[in-house]
């Protein structure tokens, strides 16, 4: 048996990974109750139930990813990774706000300017 492919199981559906899942899980028990000797064919399927796996995660977060794209709140692992600092800081229309009390007192005191002699 060759090694499965993510990019081959990616045109599957849902239904038809978990039934090629319960088929390497099943034939990877035959091969360990067997015995040792197929030791490099029991790899190949233990790489192939991997690579099940995965498109099935990855699948379900592309779909989660879709159906919460333009929400408000999104869940914790299909919101940006970011260092803390970087999710703390504010955004741009926050910083560029000015408030009242900060307006008033640069129109009292304005920013001095003085005339260079030469």
């Amino acid at each position: 048996m060759t090694q499965l492919r993510c990019s081959d199981l990616r045109t599957k559906k849902a239904g038809e990974l978990d039934q090629q899942l319960n088929e390497l899980q099943e034939e990877l028990l035959s091969l360990k109750t067997a015995g040792s000797r197929n030791v490099d064919k029991i790899g190949k399927v233990e790489k192939s139930i991997v690579h099940v796996h995965i498109v099935q995660n990855q699948t379900r977060k592309d779909n989660l990813r879709s159906f919460y794209q333009g929400a408000k709140y999104k869940p914790k692992d299909l919101r940006p990774k970011q260092t803390r600092a970087k999710r703390r800081e504010l955004t741009e229309k926050e910083a560029s706000c000015v408030l009242k009390k900060t307006e008033r007192k640069n129109a009292t005191f304005p920013k001095r300017t003085f005339a260079v002699k030469e």
